[in-house]
């Protein structure tokens, strides 16, 4: 497969804007994060709407443009079927492997309020809501493009590259359908897949353009023109009276943004340097595990600073940022140390 340098620092660049959404959501009045600082911060909620509605797209997006790859290489003795096999081992074993052992565990140890988790609720209960997809905190991801992979996965003829325009109406047929008929449906995260069907198309599609934009496109307009129009996204969310609309917007073009940003910054001597040294390729490799394992540490670490530096919001802000990435590289390097342990000693005892 050839190697597109630009989606893994597109992933990664994902990876910390999903942090700052989580930093920035305690300061943004919103309903569904349950611990929040007593005073909104005008500034923090401006920022809180375009990182929430940036940055899960990003990894929509990039699985969509890494469909047509799979597509395109797969074989006679290779289904469909087993290709949604994958895509269930990856994404769903995934969701209730991170549910069973990390996130019901420790959210209960920790008596953390989420969605779909109330104060003080039991062990059984958390495990009976995170198992009915109710209560998944970041893992909701896992489960929503599940779905949407499947989708697609159905409809994969649509995403070649001479039946692309069936496929827009496609996406836009099944937005609304699951816009209208699946906003209620509480289990299984079926409710969020509207939108980004619409994204993981524009991957798809993006794919066949990408190469002939990288090879033509210089680094100062991919870099510089991608920059305005996400400057242009941020001031969207601000200015916009119809905020579903506007997240609506940057929702779908905001990856592509965020995409022709990383071409750009992937020609650039700076990347390449960085591409070359072990923390990137570390973060890079560990982008899954740093993506789930972010949680709960940002809430624990928010009751921990909060009282002290919470009568400056920013300041607060930008410390839980910080303390949240290094908490996150620390378990994550931990985690990963373990595993290959595990690993080792699996392989020993095989015969």
């Amino acid at each position: 497969m050839k190697k597109y340098d630009y989606i893994d620092l597109m992933k990664t660049i994902g990876m910390f804007l999903v942090i700052a959404a989580h930093c920035t959501l305690f300061f943004s009045g919103n309903q569904f994060w349950l611990i929040r600082a007593e005073q909104e911060n005008a500034v923090l909620r401006w920022l809180s709407g375009f990182f929430v509605a940036a940055s899960v797209p990003i990894f929509v997006f990039s699985a969509g443009f890494l469909m047509p790859i799979s597509l395109l290489k797969r074989n006679s003795d290779i289904s469909i079927l087993s290709l949604i096999e994958k895509k269930a081992v990856r994404l769903l074993v995934s969701y209730y492997i991170y549910g069973a052992l990390w996130l019901v565990p420790t959210y209960t140890l920790f008596d953390i309020p989420s969605y779909g988790r109330a104060e003080s609720a039991s062990l059984l209960n958390g495990y009976i809501e995170m198992a009915l997809g109710r209560f998944s905190d970041v893992a909701w991801f896992l489960m929503m493009l599940f779905w949407v992979t499947l989708i697609w996965l159905l409809l994969y003829r649509l995403l070649m590259r001479d039946r692309l325009i069936y496929g827009a109406a496609a996406a836009f047929v099944l937005y609304l359908a699951a816009h209208f008929l699946l906003n209620q449906a509480d289990l299984f995260k079926l409710s969020q897949i509207d939108v980004y069907i619409i994204v993981f198309y524009l991957g798809a599609a993006f794919f066949y353009m990408s190469d002939k934009i990288n090879e033509h496109a210089s680094p100062g307009l991919l870099i510089f023109g991608s920059l305005a129009g996400i400057a242009g996204c941020l001031c969207l969310i601000q200015l916009s009276n119809r905020y579903y609309l506007s997240e609506l917007v940057v929702k779908t073009v905001s990856p592509v943004l965020f995409m022709t940003l990383s071409m750009g910054l992937c020609k650039t001597d700076i990347i390449r340097y960085l591409e070359s040294t072990a923390i990137y390729k570390w973060l890079r490799n560990n982008s899954f595990y740093l993506y789930l394992l972010q949680m709960p540490g940002v809430y624990i670490i928010f009751r921990l600073i909060h009282p002290f530096l919470g009568s400056n919001a920013l300041l607060c802000c930008i410390m839980l940022f910080i303390l949240t990435v290094l908490s996150d590289i620390l378990l994550t390097f931990a985690f990963t140390r373990l595993r290959l342990l595990f690993s080792k000693v699996a392989r020993e005892l095989v015969p």
